[in-house]
């Protein structure tokens, strides 16, 4: 066809899906109108469309979790779910499940990594199947139907993060699957026959908010009923009754459901709370709670319009929400409701204290609620008239797509017609068809023609007659006198349809019977009359191209034009469906029909042009009535579905043969834009405004008294705190420069303080890299002899590698032999084999040409199918790849728009942060300040009292160190010459070794001479061998040994393993007897008696001498070996043993250094205690609280007590001194004499660390002190605790002084 048709705006919606409506951006939601889904932008109010024609009967839509896919289920003898690509708006995948026997589905959701989507079916089995869309496979399949108890479902939701749990509700169903080796298994709570739940919603990751009928909310947490949350109004009337846990599916079986104001029909959750649809027209705002408690409550009860006159007689509103949803950026909300209709509100904030707005706006018309019975359009005006079921008639503006006038009539609505100047409209009613004027907000009735149920009435096109049905008759009525001219009578059935002639001259009608009747008005008779169709159920006028009154009629499939009373043409539809409303295009040759399956027909007209129909889905309802624009511009449908919708025709091209015609018809039609309105209202206007502008007045008068007195107690109190603020600054002046003082001598001190660190370790430093570098040169040293010692190790491991190779080969040459024969014999069988297969492939020949000929035969028709194929696949990746460019362009673009928003958003934010910065700058200084001087004290002692303590904690653990790193040496040093023994008894055995090979040779040259006792010279030779490998073996075992023991070496550090290596040690080698028979000799004993029994000949003959000198010198050499071996075994029991005294000394050693470090760490803690408890004594540290104190009052207080405890604590310690000096030169002159002197304070940590060093000796001194009598020992304990007691007093007395002393000079 030449002309285009396509959809450019929609009114309607299909509320009976499931989630009609889902935001796929923060400015675009999608719902179903018609056979189209609507992508509705709500800021521009723009629409695109996209063609579900295939979903004819949509059930349920959803929207992945990142918007980018859109779920569509369809019902059907065979459901089916699709799967779209919302950006690029096509479809993805067709799914269908093959055990799915109910015939939709019910509901849908994707997972959370959106690669799965989950159906649920609808009765009787309640199927849910899990799709693998991607894949197009069917992942798991479950019947809910095999549960007792179950109910219509009615809402499915997936874990917004795990793709394995799945929540299914509805009336006495609640369940919870999870996904577990592809079957569904139920968890959690298992109360759902307790509840009628209507619709779900997850919170987070862990709760789940579940509606019930019962104006309820069930809070759910990790799968367990935590909280039920109730819905307080007025109007929901009281709570519903609580029931026991153990009523169950008894107490709900034995009643209704509850009644629909109180059930919780939509959920959605946002940051901070959720929304929650209660009841007709009411949207309640809960908030989260702090209290865990509570979880919920309630904040804000929104409404989606004004109650009407009926909402508010019966207390009950007229909309039920069955779906909220939310925008990504959670601005705005927008609900669906059953009646057809879609409202929007932004997202009440939950800390304002005043909402803009507590009542929803409708997202861009309100729509007809039901089929539409009848449309018209006028010639002055875009106005659209459409009246419907629900008994309104709706003006729209189809140019710009607004809806300007709704009225709401008591009776049902038949017909319409609007006048060609758009200012009146004729509404055929129950009782009579009536005549009212269209005013700017109402309608008013002006005049009545006694016709009831007026089914078809039509306004003439000059606009001064109009012309209705009544049955069989047809009326004709003056529009100007409002009287009855003409009452037509020649149809003997009911008329079914009318139409004018251009010139109003005349009028033409069709009847149920198929007969269309021309009229003439100035005679008042029929001129003309066909009766070619059984029935006629539309009629449609216009003017032909060359200026006759032209018709189309038809009824079901069949049709026909009608040009001057003459039947010029029949055509029939064979697409499938009855036609039932038709429009002509005449100017632009177009020809619009609507069939009963909601399609719309586009073609030629005349008819002698049409050619093949073009079928565009439209609507999923029959199509009530199709309307050409006056200047034909514009097609309007109207469905049995309540939708509205309007077509873009295309423009003439020069080629169409109306091109010349349109310049007088279409180009030249009057255009008047103004509204009738009635001096009452404009009178009411007037006043109303008068009003409005007296009380403007008067209010900015008031206004700016109120800002002249505002103004002026501002400016007073301005300058009061002007000049109390400048006190303070100056007083904060003097204080931030008393503190600069302060700060720079703390500053000078504090550079003292650091460069006497910096001296001391530079000195540290430099001792170290000392130590480290003789550590690096004994380490180089080890490292040169671990390589030499490789070496060896690899040129005995070459040798054996060799002796190996050789060995090899030797084997290898004898299989070689073996398999030569054996191939000799299958070359044999092969020469045998080869002439039967010659005279068989002579036979098959001929059948294998014969094979090969068919084949070739099925392979080229293969490969002319496969390359058809390939042409197939090639064509649709080139499709794909231009696809793929153009998403990935698109991507491109979006992501830098999304950079450039983020860099615009970053810089606003950091101007801010400036600005704040800036303000708060003066602040923040002062604070840091104020911080930093009350501070600085406590900074400087805690630095102070940690260097001297660092100080005397690293001396003492270099000390340590520097006595632990001369024992390692020292062990080191012993186990030097043990490791060369041993290598030196590995080379004895080598030797021992390279001795049993010559002698080897020498036994292989007497076997040559003496060949009679050949059988007894080789079992010597393998007793020799034999011999061989024990010796081999014991080699083995002993450096096994070694192994072990170097092993045990790295556990010296740790006693217990340590003792249980050993203890295995002696396990394996020794208790266990693994390595006897190393120690007995059966088997030379054997050798021995061999030359004692001359009896045991071969064949009765005598040993020659030379023989038996052989086996002498053979059995001596094998003594001495014997011997050789058991010096060795001897030598290595006693290293072993020695090793092992060695090991039972180190563990020792090390027990005891553990036990010294643990004393020392304790000595450690009670110094800090002390000093702890100093400095509390001292002032400078709160005894509760454990902190400093830092206040310069208190200071200067401990500062002057401090110095008379000094002076106090003096004079006792000389005292002290005095009385005990001579008690300690006793007690020191008698432990001389038996041989024990007694530390004392000073040289208690060199005590220390000679018991560290020696603790045999420290064991010994130990038993020696305990072996002393008595009374002297208690003498010795008691002069031991009094020098205790004297030199904690003396430290605690330095301490003090220590601490003091910088107090001191910071106060001075």
């Amino acid at each position: 066809m030449g002309v285009e048709v396509e959809p450019e705006y929609v009114f309607g919606v299909r509320g009976e899906v499931h989630g009609c409506v889902v935001h796929t951006d923060p400015d675009t939601v999608v719902y179903p109108a018609g056979a189209f889904l609507v992508l509705h932008n709500t800021t521009t109010h723009q629409q695109q469309f996209i063609s579900i024609a295939e979903e004819a009967t949509p059930t349920v839509i959803a929207i992945s979790p990142k918007r980018q896919y859109l779920c569509v289920c369809r019902a059907g003898e065979s459901p089916a779910v699709s799967v779209w690509d919302v950006v690029a708006r096509k479809r993805l995948r067709f799914l269908s499940c093959g055990e799915m026997t109910s015939e939709k589905y019910v509901a849908a959701a994707f997972s959370p990594d959106e690669r799965m989507v989950a159906a649920q079916g609808g009765a009787p089995e309640w199927t849910l199947v899990l799709f693998l869309w991607e894949k197009g496979k069917v992942f798991s399949v479950l019947r809910l139907s095999d549960m007792p108890g179950l109910g219509p479902v009615a809402s499915l939701s997936y874990h917004p993060e795990d793709n394995g749990v799945i929540s299914v509700v509805g009336e006495r169903v609640f369940k919870l699957f999870r996904l577990n080796d592809k079957l569904l298994k139920t968890w959690g709570y298992q109360g759902g026959q307790n509840h009628n739940c209507q619709c779900q919603e997850w919170a987070d990751q862990h709760t789940l908010l579940v509606g019930t009928e019962a104006a309820t909310v069930l809070l759910l947490e990790e799968g367990e009923l935590r909280n039920e949350i109730h819905i307080t109004d007025p109007e929901l009337g009281p709570e519903c009754e609580r029931r026991s846990p153990g009523e169950g599916v008894v107490a709900l079986a034995g009643r209704s459901p509850g009644p629909k104001h109180r059930r919780v029909t939509a959920l959605m959750v946002f940051t901070g709370g959720f929304l929650c649809a209660c009841g007709p027209d009411k949207v309640f705002v809960f908030q989260k709670s702090d209290d865990l408690n509570e979880h919920y409550f309630q904040r804000y009860m929104l409404r989606l319009c004004e109650p009407s006159p009926a909402a508010l007689v019966s207390g009950r509103g007229e909309h039920n929400i069955t779906v909220l949803s939310l925008s990504p950026g959670e601005k705005t909300i927008v609900a669906a409701t059953h009646t057809g209709q879609l409202f929007t509100n932004p997202l009440p904030s939950l800390e304002a204290s005043k909402l803009p707005s507590l009542v929803f706006s409708p997202l861009h018309a309100r729509h007809h609620q039901g089929g539409i019975v009848d449309a018209d359009s006028c010639l002055w005006k875009p106005f659209l008239v459409t009246g419907g079921e629900d008994r309104t008639l709706r003006v729209w503006d189809y140019q710009r797509h607004t809806l300007l006038l709704t009225h709401t009539f008591r009776d049902d609505i038949f017909s319409l017609s609007l006048h060609p100047t758009g200012l009146h409209v004729a509404v055929g009613l129950t009782e009579a068809l009536r005549l009212y004027h269209l005013l700017f907000d109402c309608v008013r009735s002006y005049s009545e023609v006694r016709t009831r149920r007026c089914e078809v009435c039509t306004f003439s096109p000059s606009g001064h007659l109009l012309a209705s049905a009544d049955g069989n008759l047809l009326l004709i009525t003056s529009n100007i006198t409002l009287k009855r001219v003409f009452t037509l009578k020649g149809h003997s059935t009911k008329v079914t349809g009318v139409g004018w002639y251009p010139d109003s001259c005349g009028v033409m009608s069709c009847s149920s019977d198929g007969a269309v009747v021309g009229w003439d008005l100035r005679l008042g008779q029929s001129i003309w009359q066909v009766s070619s169709l059984t029935s006629a159920r539309y009629l449609t006028a216009t003017l032909s191209l060359d200026g006759k009154p032209t018709l189309l009629a038809g009824h079901a499939a069949a049709f026909m034009e009608i040009t001057g009373g003459q039947l010029l043409q029949e055509m029939n539809y064979e697409g499938g469906g009855e036609i039932v409303s038709a429009g002509v295009a005449a100017v632009k040759t177009l020809m619009v029909l609507g069939t009963s399956s909601g399609r719309l027909l586009l073609n030629k007209f005349p008819l002698h042009m049409a050619q093949d129909f073009t079928s565009l889905a439209a609507h999923s309802a029959p199509l009530v009535k199709v309307v050409v624009t006056g200047d034909e511009s514009k097609v309007v449908t109207c469905g049995g579905d309540g939708v509205v919708l309007v077509w873009r025709v295309a423009p003439l091209s020069d080629k169409c043969p109306g091109f010349l015609a349109a310049r007088d018809r279409l180009d030249d039609l009057p255009v008047v834009l103004e509204l009738l309105v009635s001096r009452s209202d404009l009178q009411s206007t007037r006043e109303h405004v008068e009003e409005l502008e007296k009380r403007v007045s008067y209010l900015t008068r008031d206004k700016e008294v109120h800002l002249n007195l505002q103004q002026q107690e501002f400016s007073a109190s301005r300058e009061a705190l002007v000049a109390r603020y400048q006190t303070i600054v100056d007083h904060m002046n003097n204080n931030i420069q008393t503190l600069e003082r302060e700060r720079e001598s703390l500053k000078e001190s504090h550079k003292e303080a650091l460069s006497l660190l910096k001296y001391e370790h530079q000195g540290v430093l430099a001792e170290h890299q000392q130590e480290l570098r003789k550590k690096l040169l004994y380490e180089y040293s080890k490292q040169d002899k671990l390589e030499a010692k490789l070496k060896d190790m690899q040129l005995t491991l070459d040798r054996q590698v060799e002796e190996a190779v050789q060995r090899t080969r030797k084997e290898l040459q004898q299989r070689l032999d073996q398999q030569e024969t054996i191939m000799q014999q299958l070359k044999t069988d092969l020469e045998k084999t080869s002439a039967e297969l010659e005279r068989e492939r002579s036979e098959g020949a001929e059948i294998v040409r014969l094979v090969e000929a068919s084949t070739e035969a099925e392979l080229g028709q293969v490969r002319t199918s496969l390359h058809a194929q390939l042409a197939e696949e090639h064509q649709n990746v080139i499709k794909l790849r231009s696809e793929r460019a153009a998403l990935k362009k698109n991507y491109l673009t979006v992501q830098r728009e999304c950079e450039q928003k983020d860099n615009e958003v970053k810089v606003l934010v950091e101007d801010k942060n400036k600005l704040q910065s800036t303000i708060r700058g003066l602040e923040r200084e002062l604070a840091a300040l104020r911080r930093e001087v009350n501070h600085r004290d406590d900074i400087i002692r805690d630095r102070e009292t940690k260097i001297s303590n660092t100080r005397d904690s690293v001396s003492e653990l270099e000390k340590q160190r520097f006595l632990l790193d001369h024992q390692l040496s020292q062990l080191k040093e012993e186990l030097a010459p043990l490791h060369t023994a041993l290598e030196q008894r590995a080379q004895h055995i080598k030797q021992v070794e390279d001795e049993m090979s010559e002698m080897r040779l020498v036994v292989g040259g007497r076997e040559r001479q003496v060949k009679e006792l050949s059988q007894r010279l080789v079992t010597a030779g393998q007793q020799g061998r034999h011999l061989q490998q024990r010796h081999h073996a014991l080699s083995t075992a002993l450096t096994r040994v070694l192994a072990d023991l170097a092993n045990t070496t790295h556990f010296l550090h740790q006693p217990k393993k340590l003792k249980e290596a050993v203890k295995t040690l002696n396990d394996k080698y020794v208790r266990s007897g693994r390595h006897k028979e190393f120690w007995t000799r059966p088997d030379l004993d054997k050798v021995t008696q061999f030359p004692a029994d001359p009896s045991s000949q071969i064949s009765g003959e005598s040993i020659p001498g030379e023989v038996e000198e052989a086996v002498l010198e053979l059995l001596r050499q094998r003594e001495m070996l014997e011997r050789s071996v058991a010096t060795l075994r001897g030598q290595a029991q006693k290293q072993a043993r020695a090793h092992k005294d060695k090991v039972t000394t180190l563990v020792k050693e090390n027990s005891d250094l553990l036990e010294s470090v643990r004393v020392l760490e304790d000595k450690v803690w009670r110094l800090e205690k002390e000093v702890r408890q100093a400095e509390s004594m001292a002032g400078l540290r709160d005894p509760r609280s454990g902190k400093r104190r830092a206040s310069r009052d208190q200071l200067v207080q401990t500062v002057t007590r401090q110095a008379d405890t000094i002076v106090r604590l003096q004079e006792q310690l000389r005292t002290v001194q005095g009385q005990h000096g001579e008690e300690k030169a006793g007690t020191a002159a008698a432990v001389v004499e038996d041989g024990i002197v007694s530390p004392g304070p000073q040289h208690q940590q060199a005590a220390g660390l000679e018991g560290i060093l020696s603790p045999g000796h420290h064991q010994q001194a130990a038993e020696e002190a305990d072996s002393l009598s008595p009374g002297r020992h208690q003498q010795q304990q008691g002069t031991k605790e009094s020098d205790k007691h004297i030199m904690l007093q003396r430290d605690h007395t330095n301490f003090n002084m220590n601490s003091v002393s910088p107090i001191l000079t910071s106060i001075q």
